[in-house]
């Protein structure tokens, strides 16, 4: 089964319709917003709006909305969560929405606040009446899936964010492609929306535009929580509706329908994003954002280094069985130029989870670590337990400090190999790391000089550990 081509004129006819309705039993102010529970089980229909509260309350927390923002509310309907953003913050809030019922309503509630920057303009979200780079963040809540032409309202959300700038929003899914007659009934034919991305795909559409995924939480058992509520809210006005309801619970059951939450980061200039970075947590969220492309991205203009660089190291390593650390692994593209000269004993740790969740389907290491250079989680390796450790781009701009070299000194054996890759600039401009190799009880074996990028120069140092 396939449902027809949906007109947008379609979902605003249903849209107006069906305001008066909602109203009476979801929520009387007309915000048709989820609820996110803190106790899933037992909570009841008269905890539902409260829990359609905290929702507000979790996305205005991870947005860091102040002030100083500007932000486009994508589907606005009547305007609540518009103002309640002006209130709570100070900020400008601009919300579209392709219903003209909700908008006027909007509008009409605006007038009640004369003092809070905010305004309200009918719109389709595939054809944004506002300049490139116009707001510093776009929020939505349950409303892209409504969109017939979702892919291009995504394009224009991207365009009209400014670099840097955070795209927040929840929104309905599709997490399996089988759908029954009954999903098809109660679920895409009701709602007048077609099948949508699922909670991977999502997020990787959004990371193709530009739009890096920094967090993201799928919310299916909230939204299963949501409906049976709202079924019990309906039963006595319009007990089909509440049917309609409990079938989309079964739905949610069957993965038919879900719900996913994400926190996005315009960011174009990748490399540059990257190196601007002053602490392991934000170092640590950036990589998760990027993971799902960073090869994509990097293949051709970057790989020239890992390549060369385990090519260096293993003219002095001939036994493929040789133990090596992959000091800062990524998403495995040094486990791989390894594991095609041969060798097989390989061990990654890096700080990005989901860096190394890309490293894991390679196939390429024998074991993989969560840890970060710097700290006390090198501990869960013995002293002096690898034959050679590889690290690659790691210490450089914004990354790990020279001073971890000490951490990943101790872990290697005596008379063991050290290659260490870096920007030529960062090496050549960065006193602390020339005096912590300095230290060091490690004799410089050979420096290899190529580019990455095609015209970044990048040195490889093959340092040996010194007998203790």
């Amino acid at each position: 089964m396939k449902l027809k081509k949906i007109a947008e004129a379609e979902t605003e006819a249903f849209d107006d319709s069906e305001d008066s309705l909602y109203r009476s039993f979801w929520d009387e102010e007309g915000s048709l917003h989820l609820g996110y529970f803190d106790n899933l089980e037992d909570s009841q229909p008269e905890e539902f709006i409260k829990a359609c509260q905290r929702w507000n309350l979790y996305m205005l927390e991870q947005s860091k909305i102040d002030a100083s923002s500007k932000v486009l509310d994508i589907g606005c309907g009547n305007g609540n969560t518009a103002i309640w953003l002006a209130q709570q913050t100070g900020c400008e809030v601009v919300g579209i929405d392709l219903s003209g019922v909700r908008v006027n309503n909007a509008k009409e509630k605006a007038k009640n606040y004369p003092h809070l920057n905010i305004s309200f303009e009918k719109a389709s979200a595939t054809s944004l009446p506002y300049d490139d780079n116009s707001f510093t963040h776009v929020w939505s809540q349950a409303t892209i899936y409504h969109i017939p032409q979702k892919e291009k309202a995504l394009e224009e959300i991207h365009r009209v964010l400014q670099e840097g700038g955070t795209f927040i929003f929840d929104d309905l899914l599709t997490p399996i492609p089988e759908i029954s007659s009954s999903g098809w009934q109660y679920v895409y034919e009701r709602l007048l929306f077609e099948p949508t991305f699922s909670f991977e795909s999502y997020a990787d559409f959004l990371s193709q535009l530009g739009l890096l995924v920094g967090e993201k939480v799928d919310l299916s058992d909230h939204l299963k929580k949501s409906y049976e509520l709202l079924s019990q809210l309906a039963l006595e006005k319009y007990p089909d509706l509440s049917i309609a309801y409990q079938k989309m619970c079964e739905a949610i059951d069957k993965r038919e329908l879900g719900w996913g939450f994400y926190l996005c980061t315009k960011v174009s200039d990748r490399l540059t994003w990257i190196y601007e970075t002053n602490n392991r947590e934000t170092l640590r969220n950036k990589y998760n954002a990027w993971a799902r492309i960073y090869d994509q991205e990097l293949d051709k203009s970057y790989r020239v280094s890992p390549i060369n660089s385990a090519q260096t190291l293993a003219q002095f390593l001939p036994h493929k069985n040789a133990i090596i650390l992959d000091a800062g692994a990524g998403t495995g593209m040094v486990g791989e130029a390894l594991a095609e000269l041969g060798y097989t004993q390989i061990v990654g740790v890096d700080i990005s989870e989901e860096m190394l969740e890309i490293a894991r389907k390679k196939q390429v290491y024998r074991d993989l670590f969560l840890g970060n250079l710097e700290d006390e989680s090198l501990k869960q390796f013995d002293k002096e337990s690898f034959d050679a450790i590889i690290s690659v781009g790691v210490f450089t701009f914004g990354h790990a400090h020279p001073q971890a070299l000490n951490n990943l000194s101790s872990l290697l054996k005596s008379g063991g190999y050290f290659l260490l890759t870096v920007r030529a600039d960062y090496y050549n401009t960065n006193e602390s790391l020339k005096q912590v190799l300095e230290d060091l009880s490690w004799r410089l074996i050979t420096r290899q000089e190529f580019n990455a990028f095609e015209i970044e120069p990048m040195y490889a140092f093959l340092w040996q550990k010194l007998n203790s």
